[in-house]
């Protein structure tokens, strides 16, 4: 059983998990899981685990930047600060939950879809 505890021992960022999941699941075929495959990356699912692996890339550049920013400058000069807020928001980003329920209706308002998502766990 998964729970928001357990949830971090599962395999994550390939949508071929998600894929082998459901074809067990439901026993599907070949022929089912190329749909499957499709409907991943046409709702953005691909898109979105590619993203991800990007963005940590650009986290480690970042905190590579304030590095030498702070070298540079000093940890008080303004840019220094600046860098270490958006290096604070990215981590914030990175380490939340893997336990995150969306609601079950798509609405056309995404602040109404944001009332919706129930986050639940600790960040990593």
């Amino acid at each position: 059983m998964i729970d928001s505890q357990t949830i971090w021992q599962s395999k994550q960022n390939h949508p071929e998990l998600v894929v082998e999941d459901i074809k067990k699941l439901f026993n599907l075929s070949d022929k089912e899981c190329e749909q499957i495959r499709f409907i991943l990356m046409n709702r953005g699912i691909n898109k979105w685990l590619y993203a991800r692996r990007l963005f940590i890339k650009l986290k480690h550049s970042v905190k590579k930047i304030r590095k030498i920013a702070i070298s540079d400058y000093g940890h008080k000069h303004p840019l220094v600060k600046e860098i270490k807020k958006i290096q604070e928001k990215m981590q914030n980003i990175a380490k939340l939950p893997r336990w995150i329920e969306w609601g079950d209706h798509v609405h056309k308002n995404m602040k109404q879809n944001e009332k919706d998502i129930i986050i639940k766990g600790k960040h990593c």
